[in-house]
């Protein structure tokens, strides 16, 4: 009685190699057809990952079968020389028939992989895009940004992102919370600007008018000053003239020539005061100016920071998340997707008497 190995082959081989499986091809299509047989008894199910692992395993055995058969082949060339062509011949065709079935086999597999892979890949891209948004320049205009929170809220988060449902709706709850801030700053920013322009004119303009009121005012005082200065001498110069004739007319010509030009230059003095003053409120203006942007940009400066705190904790929390579910798989054994709801109850605190520390 031929004794037979009993492993994990995916049929019984003999412990002897039959000579005629690898001299005669009747012999080796009746072996190939019983391992064909016992591989069409097999149902595919790649929608179980039980089903998937069971067709791995039995492509492994094939592969088995594969290489017992090659060494027991192999095993004849030394034994039987004269054989040795017509057994290569068959080993090559074991070689070129499991591996075909092999290959034919997993292909439901392999097909179901591929499109795996891209379904986890475009579920992966949109919520990465979705991420973006979190660590987006506050330097856009608030209307920009209230068009991409739009394009956010308008995105559609259900049973279509399959486990990627949960990732995809932290993602968009932490987009909308990041465009609302960034909205917020950008409203600020540009209330401000508009702010500070609007104080700069106005004030510009009030200093003007002030200087311009001044100015007139002092000459209008010179000018009152130098037609009543003329009044007296013009009287003055009358009444000399009655006392004295030649004398006192000449005096008194003398004298209001004088007093036409510190008249004159009394006027001129009153001009550079008031152009001094013009100087000095255009001055003033300038430096409060100079004060509000500091202070527009002290603000700007202390809300990006706040910003970087909230990205470096956000990095934080995420770091920490990732290496619990990276701990939880690897002492449970179980899927990503399952350590990482498992995290995301702990962050949402739906787990009673835990607590997750960042």
């Amino acid at each position: 009685m031929t004794t037979e190995i009993s492993t994990d082959l995916i049929i019984s081989l003999p412990g002897v190699p039959n000579v005629a499986t690898f001299t005669n091809e009747a012999e080796f299509d009746k072996l190939y057809d019983a391992i064909l047989k016992k591989v069409n008894e097999h149902k595919h199910d790649v929608s179980t990952k039980k089903g998937r692992d069971e067709i791995k395993s039995l492509a492994h055995k094939i592969s088995k079968t594969k290489v017992a058969l090659d060494k027991q082949g192999f095993a004849l060339t030394e034994e039987w020389r004269l054989n040795k062509k017509k057994v290569d011949a068959t080993r090559n065709k074991i070689e070129e028939r499991l591996v075909g079935l092999r290959t034919k086999f997993l292909q439901p597999l392999t097909d179901w992989e591929t499109i795996e892979e891209a379904r986890v890949e475009k579920h992966q891209q949109a919520v990465n895009a979705l991420l973006a948004y979190v660590t987006m320049s506050a330097d856009y205009p608030s209307g920009d940004l209230k068009d991409m929170r739009d394009a956010v809220e308008a995105v559609v988060v259900d049973d279509a992102w399959d486990e990627f449902q949960d990732r995809a709706d932290l993602a968009k709850t932490d987009a909308l919370a990041a465009l609302d801030r960034l909205i917020n700053v950008a409203e600020r920013r540009e209330a401000d600007a508009a702010e500070l322009e609007q104080l700069r004119a106005a004030q510009a303009e009030r200093d003007r008018l002030d200087a311009q009121r001044r100015a007139d005012e002092e000459a209008a005082a010179a000018e009152a000053k130098r037609i009543e200065d003329e009044r007296l001498a013009e009287e003055k110069r009358k009444a000399d003239i009655a006392v004295a004739a030649a004398a006192a007319a000449s005096k008194a010509e003398r004298d209001a020539a004088q007093r036409i030009a510190d008249a004159e230059q009394a006027a001129s003095d009153a001009q550079k005061r008031a152009d001094d003053e013009i100087a000095a409120a255009a001055a003033e203006a300038e430096r409060k100016v100079e004060a509000d942007r500091k202070r527009i940009a002290d603000e700007q400066e202390a809300e990006a920071a706040e910003q970087r705190r909230r990205d470096a904790d956000r990095d934080h929390r995420k770091k920490v998340n990732n290496s619990i579910i990276n701990a939880l798989v690897e002492c449970s054994g179980i899927a990503d997707e399952q350590a990482m709801s498992i995290v995301i109850a702990l962050v949402k605190g739906t787990i009673p008497n835990v607590t997750l520390k960042y």
